[in-house]
């Protein structure tokens, strides 16, 4: 007489269990975002330094035909958030660095278009609007000069290079800048900026260097 096969229980998950698998996923998951989230920062810190010494040779080529780099003057800076327009009439400190680097403006006088060279590929670096073909660099009129356009570079997390030199408190106001060289760096990857360079363009102690400014990458030209 054949035996009766012994009965075989299902084993059912219990609620400990499953709870222990969701958080062990959970873990996991939470961990994998934080190895990609420190990968692409690191990325975009790479590539943000790499368009800083970009910016420094094309300033430096700019000294060397004009003399002298790109003044801000009396120009206002506009945020660091793209949160609107770049500015009106392209009169803001970053239009006004923009404009010189494609060659539409000399140093100091943004009255008089010029038809000057190029001293940055921009097609290397992030604009706010996208370039019109039509009229990008191209020049017009009698003796022929560039369009200004209104614009700014933005760094690799979506945010608007900061430059300044020789600032002036106000229009007709002469800068009081003594440091020997321009201010330009990106607000870092959380963006926050808490002051501007004094105006006389130098560091102020550990202002720059602290707080929601600790993340800020300057270019290694530093004043």
């Amino acid at each position: 007489m054949p035996h009766p096969r012994p009965h075989r229980r299902s084993h059912a998950f219990t609620l400990l269990e499953l709870l222990t698998v969701v958080a062990i996923l959970a873990l996991l998951a939470a961990i994998s975002f934080g190895i990609i989230r420190s990968t692409k920062q690191r990325a975009h810190t790479a590539r943000a330094k790499a368009e800083l010494a970009l910016l420094v040779q094309a300033l430096e080529d700019y000294k060397r035909h004009y003399g002298d780099y790109p003044q801000t003057g009396p120009s206002a800076a506009n945020s660091q958030r793209v949160t609107g327009s770049v500015g009106p009439g392209a009169n803001t400190a970053q239009a006004r660095l923009f404009n010189a680097l494609i060659g539409v403006y000399g140093p100091s006088n943004f009255n008089t278009r010029l038809n000057g060279p190029f001293f940055v590929d921009i097609t290397k670096l992030t604009v706010e609007v996208p370039l019109n073909n039509a009229t990008f660099a191209v020049a017009a009129g009698s003796p022929p000069a560039k369009q200004v356009v209104n614009n700014a570079l933005l760094d690799p997390w979506g945010n608007r290079y900061l430059y300044f030199y020789k600032v002036a408190t106000a229009p007709g106001r002469p800068a009081v800048w003594t440091a020997p060289s321009f201010v330009l760096y990106s607000t870092g990857p959380d963006g926050a900026s808490t002051t501007l360079p004094n105006p006389a363009g130098v560091f102020s102690g550990t202002t720059q260097t602290t707080g929601d400014n600790a993340d800020n990458l300057y270019s290694d030209k530093l004043p």
